[in-house]
């Protein structure tokens, strides 16, 4: 299967993209290659770069998982109007922008999964953007399954790496998500033995 996967400089989706390579053709994009999803002038060079790829023109994507994101946990007034509009450029508008510059390459038969998070589920104090962008990336998922039906939504809590040591502070009341239950649910939408809208992990 030809699979794209974005924000694989992250400690998730490098895991994804190290344990789906073996038996899939994986095309990622993330600011290890040179791709920043928070310069407009990005996704054009994506579609640019898809286009040299002559099978994918014919065979199109079978499986798209759009991950990208950044995210602050500080009271609404300790951050800047730069630092929110960039939250919500990367974790709402990429995915927009990303899925317009991919129609020729997906077709219904394509697999769209976001990776959302448990905070779209619920209210919490000292992540109001944050929380904004991924209840908006919520409804678009959920409106895009309206129209194209195979569209996954994976909410992960807090991912069990050292992505949040020294910017958090963690103890053991939070539950966490082990990097293996995201990539069994992942493998699990690609042989269809999971076909729920959206996953709580």
């Amino acid at each position: 299967m030809n699979i794209l996967i974005t924000g694989t400089s992250s400690w998730i989706w490098k895991y994804l993209e190290k344990n789906l390579r073996e038996n899939n053709n994986i095309f990622s994009f993330s600011r290890w290659n040179w791709y920043d999803l928070t310069k407009i002038e990005t996704f054009e060079n994506i579609k640019s770069s898809l286009k040299k790829i002559p099978f994918l023109d014919k065979q199109g994507l079978g499986m798209v998982i759009l991950n990208a994101w950044v995210w602050e946990f500080w009271k609404f007034e300790e951050n800047s109007l730069e630092k929110y509009e960039n939250i919500i450029n990367l974790n709402l508008l990429a995915n927009i922008r990303l899925l317009k510059i991919l129609e020729n390459f997906i077709n219904k038969n394509t697999k769209i999964i976001f990776m959302g998070s448990i905070i779209s589920k619920k209210f919490m104090k000292n992540a109001a953007v944050y929380q904004a962008s991924k209840f908006g990336l919520r409804g678009l998922a959920g409106g895009l399954k309206k129209e194209w039906k195979k569209v996954f939504l994976i909410n992960p809590k807090i991912v069990d790496t050292d992505f949040h040591k020294n910017k958090i502070k963690l103890n053991n009341k939070f539950e966490k998500t082990s990097l293996e239950s995201i990539l069994l649910a992942v493998q699990e939408i690609i042989s269809w033995k999971e076909q729920r809208f959206e996953i709580d992990l």
